[in-house]
């Protein structure tokens, strides 16, 4: 009698659940079922003992007879972290139920954009989806000022990747994104001549190289400013800046400086005979001055021209007709740049 009891009761104890085998959830592994996740894409495989059960709740997954976790597809539409909720893993309609908590994402939002620079020096900011305390580190170090802060400014000698990684404080989660910085080269440019000396209303042919695109400043007394040759025909001393681009937007410059000879020479004589040489009487070298006056006199002291044309001068011819051969008079007043007045007067010898 008492060896019957012993058998009844121990089918009992074998056939009654969650006594002889404890009912859980654990790793597929067989490891402990951890309860405290990061907020990332990735599936946990699920082992639920004795087997042979089913999984419910937030986060579960079943593909090809596995279950798994998602700790994304867990906080689906959730804003607010960290986010828990239950997961259920069922067998002979015994239920047991384990509490998941999710901490928010670190995630860098808006990702990092890739950028180019000309000069080598760059500037990136890294923002996080939620606020909260962090570490932060870029790698590589070497290029940058400081690799431990949200900001990094450095300079590249050559294109480099760069991985950022933020590390939430209290949940010892972590985020990353990748920016990669373009180094770009930079353009030579050259302009000749460097340095010009040129006569009163002279032009000078500037001529740049080293890039792709031109533009020229001033603008002023050039023939264009977009152009890698243009004129040049300053009325004053001048320097001329050239920037120049190349396909990938980056610049250079340099400089020509133009020099005006305003030395003015008055001839004592002058043969207006046709030849085209030393036809007409006038100031040598004249450059953009006013002509406030120009009077030419005979022996006799009567004026027989006047002009206020300075750069024609005179002719020879008194009233339409050839003056005579001889010495005439003549008084020149030029307005200068600089707001001053230069006369000129003595005598000419008329020759053909």
């Amino acid at each position: 009698m008492a060896k019957y009891f012993f058998i009844t009761l121990l089918w009992g104890i074998i056939n009654a659940p969650g006594l002889l085998y404890a009912q859980n959830i654990s790793h597929a592994d067989g490891s402990a079922l951890k309860t405290k996740f990061c907020y990332e894409d990735i599936t946990y495989p699920l082992a639920g003992n004795p087997s042979g059960g089913s999984f419910s709740g937030c986060g579960i997954q079943q593909h090809n007879g596995q279950w798994y976790f998602n700790p994304v597809l867990a906080t689906q539409g959730v804003t607010v972290f960290p986010y828990q909720c239950n997961i259920s893993y069922t067998i002979n309609n015994q239920t047991v139920s384990q509490a998941m908590l999710i901490y928010k994402p670190v995630k860098i939002n808006p990702p990092l954009p890739d950028s180019a620079t000309c000069s080598g020096h760059f500037s990136l900011v890294a923002q996080l989806l939620y606020a909260g305390a962090y570490d932060y580190q870029w790698t590589p170090a070497a290029p940058l000022e400081r690799a431990d802060t949200s900001t990094a400014k450095g300079f590249v000698q050559q294109t480099t990747t760069f991985v950022f990684i933020a590390t939430d404080h209290t949940s010892g989660c972590s985020g990353s994104d990748t920016v990669t910085i373009t180094r770009y080269s930079r353009p030579e440019v050259n302009v000749i001549p460097a340095n010009a000396l040129i006569n009163a209303r002279d032009e000078v042919q500037l001529q740049a190289s080293g890039a792709d695109f031109y533009y020229w400043q001033p603008s002023r007394w050039l023939s264009s400013d977009t152009l890698a040759n243009p004129l040049a025909n300053p009325q004053a001393p001048i320097i001329y800046q050239v920037i120049g681009t190349n396909e990938y937007g980056c610049t250079d410059s340099a400089e020509v400086t133009i020099k005006i000879n305003e030395d003015l020479f008055v001839p004592n004589a002058f043969t207006p005979n046709g030849d085209g040489v030393n036809d007409r009487f006038r100031v040598e070298n004249i450059g953009y001055q006013g002509i406030e006056a120009f009077h030419i006199f005979n022996r006799w002291g009567e004026r027989i021209y006047q002009t206020l044309d300075g750069a024609n001068g005179w002719d020879g011819t008194q009233h339409g007709r050839q003056a005579d051969m001889g010495t005439y008079y003549y008084y020149i007043r030029l307005g200068m740049r600089n707001g001053s007045s230069a006369v000129f007067k003595g005598e000419v010898m008329l020759m053909r």
